[in-house]
């Protein structure tokens, strides 16, 4: 991913980015007598590659490309009318829309849920309570939930690499700015868009996996496939009984 688009995700999230003081030139240091001029600005436009530009177009973003073009003038009488073509329209691109609700009950686990066409209900939410207080949570309720989705704000265009790369950046920004030991993953939308597509082919289906040295992702079913099949219950609980998370803070 470029620096650019990623910056631009990233402020799309509302995660601030620092620049060291030092790294920061002020205006009053300049030295007497330097003059902003052309060739700068030729510069800074030279570092706006191909590819930034291409995806600032995709995103909707006011990265505006110099085009060059030469008008060859001809006499009238060599004008001749335009062979009629017939061009195919292409489909327009399928839209992508995704959505997750994320809770952190503690410092240690970081619960995701896909979202099924509506947020998770009252008996969805009892259920995470519980099953989260069985594995040692100690939870009177559940802490405030989170909402990702995709697209990030109406009108974005973006092909299943670009939201895979969203996702990821998101996820990998959280992880960074809150390190957790566990990853719960409910349900097969969330460990397809989360996961990379060589994470999912080493763990197809519900069970453990390690994302890192220090994080273990737990895969389970759906919150609603629970409710709706309570045999996936038993499922569930076979795939956590062997971890236990810290009781959430009073």
């Amino acid at each position: 991913m470029q620096p650019s688009q990623q910056a631009y995700y990233l402020q799309t999230l509302g995660i601030v980015q620092y620049v060291p003081k030092d790294a920061v030139q002020l205006i009053d240091e300049v030295p007497a007598g330097v003059a902003f001029n052309e060739p700068s600005l030729e510069i800074a436009e030279a570092s706006v590659d191909r590819k930034t530009i291409d995806v600032a177009a995709r995103m909707n973003l006011n990265f505006d490309e110099p085009v060059a073009t030469k008008k060859v003038s001809r006499p009238a009488s060599q004008v001749k009318p335009a062979a009629s073509v017939t061009v195919a329209s292409e489909a327009p691109a399928a839209l992508i829309e995704v959505k997750f609700s994320l809770w952190q009950p503690n410092y240690e686990v970081l619960v995701c849920s896909g979202v099924e066409g509506a947020l998770a209900d009252g008996d969805q939410m009892q259920l995470l309570t519980n099953i989260l207080n069985a594995v040692g949570s100690g939870l009177h309720r559940l802490p405030q939930m989170e909402l990702v989705e995709w697209p990030p704000y109406p009108n974005a265009e973006g092909d299943e690499s670009e939201v895979r790369e969203f996702l990821a950046t998101l996820l990998q920004a959280r992880l960074s700015a809150r390190p957790v030991k566990y990853i719960l993953l409910f349900g097969e939308a969330a460990a397809d868009w989360l996961l990379s597509p060589q994470q999912r082919s080493e763990q197809p289906s519900f069970g453990h996996l390690a994302l890192s040295e220090e994080i273990t992702v737990l895969l389970v079913p759906s919150l609603s496939s629970m409710i709706n099949t309570p045999q996936l219950k038993a499922t569930t609980w076979q795939l956590l009984k062997s971890v236990s998370f810290v009781p959430a803070a009073a």
